[in-house]
């Protein structure tokens, strides 16, 4: 089986498994996002419930922007199997919407669920300038993957556990007096209980279940267990049935009181197909550009400065605003709100599509496809490649 070159150092399950029985499902989400055509830092949903949805995806870089959701979210760096990707310390910052000031941060790692609270900028991973991208030698990129829940539609937070897990009791931290709802959750040490909740669908941790039977349907993320079963088993329970669990040690259920499961999306089958061709396979754009009133033009150090409907400019470094187009693109151009170095945003919580600097213009761009993919070949680097390895 191919696998990205990322992915060389992970251990993925047996290729022999039988498959469950009755209408159930079984996928290993460490095989989906190491199939060779994926990008990084993909949401790609392979679940949902209701509107509340599970999404994957994979990076060997920093998050490229802070994302403001349409909901709460939450986000768990699980296991690859690869012990120098699964030692690595995390930091996610949190920073108020309206100034962009940090008012918290979470420091985490692998099996850490967290709470990216709606109305909040959350930007894990986030570089201090220069900003420059991280330079790999041949074959040493490594990568892990997360795992999210959130909504698929605007959803005001329903009430949720907060605080933290005994073991984790420095990660969250708040700055200053900042009421902002913190939630951290050591995955191996809790105790089976619901650990999150978006929209109408719950996250329970279960502890040596006997069985998944979710009344409704739903599906379950091995985090911890023994063969036949991997970290990283996602299991689609249909309405009605069961699955016996003899051998998962811990697992996070994913379901709803108030809506059916839906069948496995067809994520499971194949990668989402490309918005457009990445920047390596189309010719190259060139500075200055001006697509709509996004005007943007060549700035020093690998930057670009950027200017929309004629307010302020913003420095932006090229590679992440190029990291973040594709990215705009990759997600059906229905992100929320994301911003990246220097303030340059992309807002589509209106329904239209609107890019922007932090404290300068703002445009609503109306062939939003047309436009983002202008830009991003205009202002990726020379060199610039989506298809790392």
């Amino acid at each position: 089986m191919r696998r990205h070159p990322t992915t060389s150092h992970w251990q993925f399950p047996a290729a022999d498994r039988p498959p469950l029985a009755g209408g159930a499902r079984r996928v290993n989400l460490r095989e989906l996002v190491a199939r060779p055509e994926r990008f990084e830092h993909h949401l790609t949903v392979v679940a949902r419930v209701g509107d509340a949805q599970l999404e994957i995806a994979t990076a060997s870089e920093p998050l490229y922007f802070a994302h403001r959701n349409v909901s709460d979210e939450y986000a768990v760096a699980m296991a690859t199997g690869d012990p120098l990707v699964d030692a690595m310390p995390m930091l996610t910052l949190i920073s108020d919407f309206d100034t962009g000031a940090d008012v918290a941060r979470y420091k985490h790692r692998v099996h850490d669920l967290v709470l990216h609270p709606y109305g909040f900028l959350h930007w894990p991973g986030r570089l201090r300038p220069p900003y420059a991208p991280m330079a790999f030698a041949p074959g040493m990129r490594r990568c892990g993957w997360s795992l999210v829940a959130c909504t698929s539609v605007p959803r005001e937070p329903v009430e949720r556990p907060l605080g933290a897990s005994a073991t984790r009791a420095g990660g969250p931290k708040r700055y200053g007096a900042a009421d902002v709802p913190l939630a951290q959750f050591d995955l191996m040490s809790e105790s089976e209980r619901i650990v999150g909740r978006v929209g109408d669908a719950a996250l329970s941790l279960r502890v040596e279940p006997d069985a998944f039977a979710p009344p409704r349907g739903g599906y379950a993320v091995v985090v911890d267990g023994e063969p036949p079963w991997c970290g990283g088993d996602l299991i689609y329970v249909p309405p009605g049935e069961a699955v016996a669990a003899r051998g998962v040690r811990r697992a996070l259920v994913f379901d709803s009181g108030g809506a059916d499961a839906q069948p496995p999306p067809a994520s499971w089958e194949a990668v989402p197909p490309e918005p457009f061709a990445p920047y390596e396979d189309a010719p190259p754009g060139s500075l200055p550009v001006d697509v709509d009133g996004v005007v943007c033009d060549s700035g020093p150090d690998g930057t670009v400065w950027v200017r929309a409907g004629g307010g302020a400019a913003a420095r932006a470094p090229r590679y992440w605003l190029a990291r973040m187009l594709y990215r705009i693109a990759l997600h059906g151009y229905a992100l929320g709100y994301v911003e990246t170095y220097g303030g340059v945003y992309y807002d589509d919580r209106a329904g239209d599509h609107r890019i922007g600097v932090r404290g300068g213009g703002e445009v609503v761009v109306a062939d939003v496809q047309r436009a983002v993919d202008r830009l991003y070949r205009a202002v990726a680097p020379p060199g610039y490649v989506e298809r790392v390895a």
